[in-house]
């Protein structure tokens, strides 16, 4: 089934998703978790991967005059030629969306000399797609592609850990 993005006003992606509902799409405006400090620690606060964007899949072609017509919608994504079904790096990456529920959660690593490792979370396995590590905010900026995809970088959470192992030998 194809999926769609459109680009909405920040804070009406909930609006969006309605409307796209009860058009009859499976709307998905993806989540991320963040690590903040708090009044007991540091508390997890969920907010937008991507603030604006909606994607969403539909079996039918989709109403786009009706689509436009909704205020709080400002655009329809799309490729150079006029394409707006998402496909390759872009279409991988709302299926991995889709497998983490929309939600993207923090993943541990484990600091390797001057490059980090995954050892859990949705992250695992991505170490190659690593740009940047903001080690203040605790996020990773992950590659997904180049200027011919609509989506090129994200910024993931994450939290530093001792390997298991590690943290067995000094017990």
């Amino acid at each position: 089934m194809p999926w769609y993005c459109l680009f909405c006003k920040a804070g009406q992606e909930q609006n969006v998703i309605r409307m796209l509902e009860e058009r009859g799409a499976r709307p998905l405006a993806p989540l991320a978790v963040q690590l903040r400090p708090g009044g007991k620690g540091m508390e997890r606060v969920r907010r937008r991967l991507l603030p604006g964007y909606v994607f969403f899949e539909q079996e039918d072609a989709p109403d786009w005059r009706g689509i436009i017509r909704y205020s709080a919608v400002l655009k329809v994504l799309h490729y150079r030629d006029e394409t707006p079904e998402l496909r390759d790096q872009d279409l991988e990456f709302v299926r991995w969306l889709q497998v983490n529920e929309g939600l993207i959660d923090v993943s541990e690593v484990v600091k390797e000399g001057t490059k980090i490792r995954f050892v859990s979370g949705p992250l695992l396995g991505m170490e190659g797609q690593v740009m940047k590590v903001n080690k203040g905010r605790r996020q990773v900026r992950i590659n997904l592609g180049d200027e011919n995809n609509l989506f090129q970088t994200i910024w993931c959470p994450i939290e530093y850990v001792r390997e298991r192992r590690e943290q067995e030998q000094e017990e």
